[in-house]
């Protein structure tokens, strides 16, 4: 637990019921959810706190880590906890052989693969710079010179100004319209690149937000910029992505299925107001979900207990063709609205 918080459990009470409790409140706290309303939850938080009572067999202390328990506006909430076993052992009824002689059944553990996510902090990086000089620009020449070259304008990319269908996606119109799409892409990307890898993340990004552009440019004709874009991508793929794994999450992957599809539908709701690009939403959405579906990673279990490991059986040459399929299929797209509109 962290050393803000109590560090004893009560007496006369169940240990593994007390910890529920414990970090059902801790929780509720922290994010201002309250568990205990979501079944779904509560079954993934029982399974961490009984895989957590067997590791402090042989471990003076656990972490339990529920990615994605919850979710809001800003996107999914992880519950992130250390429990010791001195703090158990304080409890009235903590037998430990009880949680020994019997492991849980259904969990294994498996090596993810590990790679530090650089497509992530690069995009960051850039979309920062990019606000940065349209600030500068502003401030200089009292234009922001960055979206006048790069905005969404309906009328330039038919008159030929093509890159204004992926240029959009590293702009943004204030500090806080920047920050808000920076927070969701450190939460969604570091997650995603880990599993798709540096090439087919990246490509997944620059997939979802042309997809986004190509859609806002067919059905709206007010300018835009952003980066939600390709966001509302990734956030698409992270569904598909549990879908097509769900024989490994097991009955976890129904809540953080939920919750993935609550995260879209309140974005989706908050885009009706006023001045928000919604159609480039959807759009993006919609292409981060056929380029997972299509290109993304498929994992299995490889190796025999406890060497297991996730091997994607999906080669990166077949992911790649399918991303030059669904470019080619998005640029004709775009090409024949163009030719619509000439």
């Amino acid at each position: 637990m962290s050393a803000d918080r109590e560090t004893t459990f009560a007496h006369g009470e169940s240990p593994r019921a007390r910890l529920l409790e414990r970090l059902a409140a801790d929780f509720e706290r922290q994010h201002g959810v309250d568990l205990r309303d979501d079944r779904i939850a509560m079954e993934r938080l029982e399974d961490a706190v009984d895989q957590a009572l067997h590791e402090l067999e042989t471990r003076p202390s656990t972490r339990i880590t529920v990615p994605s328990l919850s979710a809001d506006a800003s996107g999914p909430q992880d519950l992130d906890q250390v429990v010791t076993r001195e703090e158990l052992e304080a409890v009235e009824g903590y037998h430990p052989e009880r949680y020994h002689s019997e492991p849980p059944p259904s969990r294994r553990f498996v090596s993810i693969p590990e790679r530090p996510p650089l497509v992530t902090f690069s995009l960051m990086g850039v979309s920062i710079l990019m606000y940065l000089m349209q600030v500068i620009t502003g401030a200089v020449f009292g234009q922001d010179l960055p979206a006048a070259l790069g905005v969404k304008a309906n009328g330039l990319i038919v008159a030929g100004q093509y890159w204004r269908l992926f240029s959009p996606m590293l702009l943004h119109g204030s500090l806080i319209h920047l920050g808000f799409n920076m927070y969701a892409l450190y939460i969604l990307g570091r997650r995603l690149e880990r599993y798709f890898g540096h090439v087919r993340f990246f490509s997944l990004y620059a997939v979802s937000g042309f997809a986004g552009n190509i859609l806002s440019f067919y059905l709206t004709p007010a300018p835009s910029l952003g980066s939600s874009t390709a966001i509302f991508g990734l956030l698409g793929a992270e569904g598909v992505f549990i879908y097509q794994h769900r024989k490994l999450f097991g009955e976890r992957f129904k809540g953080a299925l939920r919750q993935i599809i609550q995260v879209a539908v309140i974005n989706l709701i908050i885009g009706l107001s006023p001045g928000i690009d919604n159609w480039g939403h959807i759009g993006g959405l919609l292409g981060g979900v056929v380029f997972t579906w299509f290109a993304g990673p498929v994992f299995k279990i490889e190796g025999l207990d406890p060497d297991l490991r996730l091997v994607d059986q999906r080669p990166e040459s077949s992911a790649l063709a399918a991303l030059v399929v669904q470019g080619a299929a998005l640029a004709v797209l775009a090409g024949l609205i163009i030719l619509s509109r000439r």
